[in-house]
């Protein structure tokens, strides 16, 4: 039995906020993980052909965002292989560095319904616990899911009550094409990055 758990978040981070850092640290205290690693997406599956910020951006701004916290850990892993990111490959790669952790890959209450459509999803089951950030109303939704995918998976998809932020990636880049501010939605270093860099502004 692996003792030590390793935290998953991947995401576009597009960018990150601090509705991110908020459930990583709740999740991090709540199952005693020894540590988060964020994986931003070169390109997300589920992403492709939209538009967002450059690869390096969003990879700066998660390193920024995290610097405080000695227990993130942010991974290149997807920027250097380019092209579409596919969590099953992320996984695979994850696992054969950290061969003494059990893995656990966080993703959103509202990204549970699509685990179907997911690149090898029958194999990535068997290779990490997804914990599911609850998001209002998606109780019923991880219970069709797991019926889905069969008993196993109701070991394997666990949804977590965690605080309900308020915050969303889209709505930061609009308030930046608006000219408004964003204080109290990223953390400063992340603010400043993006005037500085002139992000979300066309």
């Amino acid at each position: 039995m692996k003792s030590k758990k390793l935290g998953i978040m991947g995401g576009t981070f597009d960018p990150v906020h601090l509705g991110h850092l908020q459930t990583a640290k709740f999740i991090y205290e709540h199952l005693g993980l020894e540590k988060i690693i964020f994986v931003p997406a070169f390109i997300a599956p589920h992403k492709v052909g939209l538009e967002f910020a450059p690869a390096a951006d969003r990879y700066r701004m998660t390193e920024l965002a995290t610097e405080p916290f000695p227990y993130f850990e942010v991974t290149d892993i997807e920027l250097q292989r380019s092209g579409v990111s596919y969590t099953y490959d992320t996984v695979m790669e994850l696992k054969a560095r950290y061969p003494e952790y059990e893995l656990y890959f966080i993703i959103g209450a509202d990204a549970v319904p699509m685990l179907n459509t997911w690149h090898r999803i029958r194999e990535l089951l068997a290779e990490v616990t997804f914990i599911a950030a609850d998001r209002p109303g998606y109780g019923q939704t991880i219970d069709k899911v797991c019926e889905f995918f069969g008993e196993p998976a109701k070991n394997k998809i666990i949804l977590l009550d965690t605080p309900e932020v308020d915050i969303s990636s889209t709505g930061i880049r609009e308030r930046v094409r608006r000219g408004l501010s964003i204080k109290g939605l990223v953390p400063e270093s992340v603010e400043k990055y993006i005037l500085e860099e002139h992000l979300y502004q066309s």
